[in-house]
Formats: structure tokens, sequence, C-alpha cells
């Protein structure tokens, strides 16, 4: 009975989470809340625990993940970030002159406000590793949600094009 009875409430929470017009970060929060706490309610009925408190827990754990990965890039974001990404790297070692930023922004098509950017740039010359791969590290930067995150990363060059023409990749 209460199992059933927290199932209808995650459907009817799930149902108007969707008609909502929050954002990615709140969709995020309250799918996970209720995934959190349908599996919570679940996870404790099958071992003998209580259902209710199982499911609070639930709710409190999936609402914080459901958070952050809501507040992370979208797909668009991404790839607007790898494409400044792969120009930063491939940019021309002028001496004497520092490298330049490339911006980049993503820009929600049905709002026509921005939803996230950010610049890379190179830290450094391209340089060869001991096995002879060419690569070069770049300082990545994001704003989204009012927070502004940098990163260093280190790319090195491919001999094969990627799906995306590129020939630069994080190595793994």
């Amino acid at each position: 009975m209460i199992v059933s009875t927290v199932l209808a409430f995650a459907f009817a929470a799930l149902l108007a989470g969707c008609a909502s017009t929050g954002s990615r970060q709140q969709a995020g929060t309250g799918v996970g809340a209720v995934t959190g706490g349908v599996a919570g309610a679940l996870i404790a009925r099958r071992t003998g625990g209580n259902a209710i408190a199982g499911a609070v827990i639930g709710v409190v754990a999936g609402g914080i993940i459901g958070n952050v990965i809501g507040k992370a890039l979208d797909d668009e974001e991404r790839r607007q970030l790898a494409l400044a990404t792969q120009r930063a790297a491939a940019q021309p070692v002028v001496p004497a002159k520092p490298a330049k930023k490339v911006h980049w922004k993503r820009t929600d098509p049905e709002t026509k406000k921005v939803t996230a950017s950010g610049w890379v740039v190179p830290r450094a010359e391209p340089y060869q590793k001991p096995d002879g791969t060419t690569c070069r590290d770049v300082t990545q930067n994001v704003q989204k949600n009012g927070q502004n995150e940098s990163q260093h990363i280190t790319l090195c060059k491919t001999q094969v094009a990627q799906a995306d023409g590129s020939n630069w990749v994080i190595p793994q």
C-alpha cells in the first residue's frame, strides 16, 4: 500500500516536473528526487526496512545527484566548448605574442538567452612527448548559472582525424 502510494506520488511529480519550464538544474533535482524516492522505498521494502524512511533517504540523495547532473553542460554547450578547445589547440605559435582566447557561447534557440559561455586559451606552445606525440596544454573557462569554472587540460594530436574532423583529443 505504501509503495503504491509513493509510486503514484512519484509519477504525478514526474509529470508535473515535465510540464514546468524551470532550469535544467531544477528539472534534474526534481527527476532525481522522484527517482531516488521510488528506488529508496523499493529497496527498503525488499530488504525488510521501512519503505517511508527509504523513500525519504532516496529523495534526498536523488535530489542532490539530479541537481549536480542538471547543472552540468548540455550536449550543445559541450559541443561549443569542444570546438573552441580544438581551435585554441590549433592556434599557430607567434613568437613574442600571447595566444588569443577562443571565445564560445551557447544561446538557447527558443528563449534567445545565453545558457553558457566561456573561452579556451593555450597555456604553452605544443610539445613532443617521449613517444613522439604532439601535445598542447590549454585552459578552459566556463560560465554557467552564475558560476565560473576553469580547468587545465592536455590535448594530444592524433594521426587520424576524429568524427568531428579534428586531430586533437584528450589522452586516455
